[in-house]
C-alpha cells in the first residue's frame, strides 16, 4: 500500500516535470499562415507576458491572428509573410498594402522609417519602385515613367530604378510631386507592369537579420540537445539543456 508520506516525492517529482514541460511547450515551434515561427521569433500577443528566459529575441515577437496568413511585427504595421531561417531573412509587406486592390493609391509614405528601431535591414537585393504624387501640372514625361493611377482618386506615376539602395534613391526627374521610394523583390518588379503596381507592393520586400547582437547559434544548441532560449537580463541566447538546466551557448561541457 502506499502511504501519503512515500506519495510526496512522487507528487513532487510529477509537479516538476509538469511544470516544466508547460515552459517547454509554451515555447515551441507554432504555425502561423505557411510559415512557422520558432527561435528567434516567438509567438506573442497584446496580453501576453513572455517567460523568462524568453522564446524568442525581444525585436522579433510575431502576432498571429486566428485566421491570418502572416503575421505582424508587434506593435507595428509590417506584415511577416514568409520567414527563410537558413537565409536569416524574410519577405515582410506593409499593412497599407494587404487585401487591397488600389494599394498603389496609399504608398504615399516612407518605408524605412516603419523600420527605424529594428534590427531589420532592406535587403540590398530589393528592386527600387519611386511613386510620384500630387504633381500640381509637373507630371514626368519619358517612356520610363509608367502610369500607375489604377483606381486612385489622384495621379500616379511609378519608376522602377534598379537596386534598392536606402540611404540613395535614384536620381530621377521629380518636379514638384510628392516623392515616395520603396523596396519591392527584385523578382516580382522584372515582371511587372503598370497594371499591377499594388500587387508587386502587397508581395512584399526582403529583410535580412543577419549580425542582430545576442541571438547567437541555435542550430548548435539544438545539436548538442537543447532548446534555444532568450535570455533578456544579459542579452544573449541561452541553451535549455536536459534536466532543465540553462547553459551557453551548447548542451556540451560545462
Amino acid at each position: 500500500m502506499t502511504t501519503a508520506a512515500t506519495s510526496l516525492p512522487f507528487l513532487a517529482s510529477f509537479l516538476i516535470l509538469f511544470l516544466h514541460h508547460g515552459v517547454d511547450a509554451e515555447c515551441e515551434p507554432v504555425a502561423c499562415g505557411n510559415f512557422t515561427i520558432k527561435y528567434p521569433f516567438w509567438l506573442g500577443a497584446p496580453s501576453h507576458t513572455p517567460p523568462e528566459p524568453s522564446c524568442g529575441h525581444p525585436a522579433f515577437e510575431l502576432w498571429c491572428g486566428i485566421s491570418s496568413t502572416s503575421a505582424t511585427m508587434r506593435g507595428s504595421a509590417i506584415q511577416v509573410l514568409s520567414i527563410d531561417y537558413a537565409a536569416s531573412s524574410l519577405v515582410a509587406s506593409h499593412s497599407r498594402f494587404s487585401g487591397r486592390v488600389n494599394g498603389v493609391c496609399r504608398a504615399d509614405f516612407n518605408m524605412s522609417s516603419s523600420l527605424a528601431l529594428s534590427p531589420f535591414n532592406i535587403s540590398p537585393t530589393n528592386m527600387a519602385l519611386c511613386l510620384l504624387f500630387d504633381c500640381n501640372g509637373t507630371e514626368p514625361g519619358g517612356r520610363e515613367y509608367a502610369n500607375a493611377t489604377a483606381t486612385c482618386d489622384r495621379p500616379v506615376f511609378a519608376y522602377l530604378g534598379g537596386r534598392y539602395d536606402r540611404d540613395k534613391p535614384p536620381s530621377i526627374r521629380t518636379g514638384n510631386c510628392t516623392y515616395t521610394y520603396l523596396p519591392v523583390l527584385g523578382t516580382e518588379a522584372a515582371v511587372s507592369t503598370a497594371a499591377n503596381y499594388s500587387n508587386l507592393l502587397k508581395a512584399g520586400f526582403l529583410l535580412d537579420w543577419a549580425g542582430t547582437g545576442g541571438i547567437g547559434d541555435c542550430p548548435a544548441c539544438v545539436a548538442s540537445g537543447g532548446q534555444c532560449r532568450y535570455r533578456n537580463a544579459i542579452g544573449a541566447l541561452a541553451c535549455l539543456c536536459p534536466g532543465g538546466k540553462l547553459r551557453g551557448p551548447t548542451c556540451a561541457g560545462g
